[in-house]
């Protein structure tokens, strides 16, 4: 993972997006230019060809790089978001002092279903947070709450092919909900991304958060045109959920 630590930006997750177009234009130019390369090659002179295949080539060539670059995750975190984006397309407020990053998530488990992204990736920052002491639990599908205040949320995007997951968690704030520690940055980051380094597979994850699922029971959501409780949901093992027979894949439709 490649850390990109800013002052302020407009949202963390618009910034991710601008570093993979740029690194996907420069990867266009490079195979334009090695193409172009090739093909002078291909029109010089035998002899040419022979002096130059007694040079040594030493280093990485620029398309490696990039190349390289492109496999590795990045995530930027910020100080300051200008037009944070929240739950449900709402703006993202920022707190006294909070916890704002966004990253590229290249290789998730392979039984991890697309809609449960936010769920998965949610409840192992939870889990992290838990280990350090906090009694923060992940309400169904994206936010994170310690008792009944919200402290911080979780956002999932499909980026040209890419994962691209946002969190934002307040540690103080008077206007709204705050972590219940106080823990060191770095120290989150650190042991959040160990974990994704080698991620627990969506079935060990849900074992986990179906026990917790009781949690949400007080909470209620809209669906055409009825207020339902989250206590007559059934949580599916695909992270879906069942209400009356029907099946509902995105609460945040739904403003849960």
């Amino acid at each position: 993972m490649e850390y990109i630590w800013l002052k302020e930006v407009d949202s963390t997750q618009k910034e991710i997006k601008r570093i993979l177009k740029e690194s996907k234009e420069s990867v266009t130019k490079t195979r334009a230019e090695s193409k172009r390369a090739k093909s002078q090659k291909e029109t010089k002179t035998k002899s040419q060809i022979d002096s130059q295949a007694q040079c040594k080539e030493s280093g990485t060539t620029p398309s490696q790089k990039i190349s390289q670059a492109k496999s590795k995750d990045i995530c930027v975190i910020a100080q300051t978001q200008m037009a944070g984006v929240g739950s449900r397309g709402s703006l993202w407020e920022n707190a006294k002092d909070s916890l704002m990053f966004s990253f590229t998530f290249s290789y998730p488990p392979k039984d991890l279903p697309k809609q449960s992204l936010a769920i998965y990736l949610g409840f192992v920052f939870k889990e992290v947070l838990s280990s350090l002491g906090s009694r923060v639990w992940l309400k169904y599908p994206n936010d994170l709450y310690v008792e009944n205040s919200k402290v911080g949320g979780v956002l999932v995007e499909i980026y040209d092919s890419h994962i691209i997951c946002g969190i934002g968690l307040n540690f103080q704030s008077v206007k709204f909900g705050s972590l219940d520690i106080s823990p060191d940055k770095h120290e989150v980051l650190e042991k959040y991304f160990k974990i994704l380094q080698k991620p627990p597979t969506w079935k060990q994850i849900f074992r986990k958060y179906r026990l917790e699922f009781y949690r949400n029971f007080s909470f209620c959501f809209h669906f055409q045109g009825e207020q339902v409780s989250l206590k007559e949901a059934i949580l599916r093992e695909d992270g879906a959920l069942e209400v009356g027979g029907r099946i509902i894949y995105n609460l945040e439709r739904y403003g849960v």
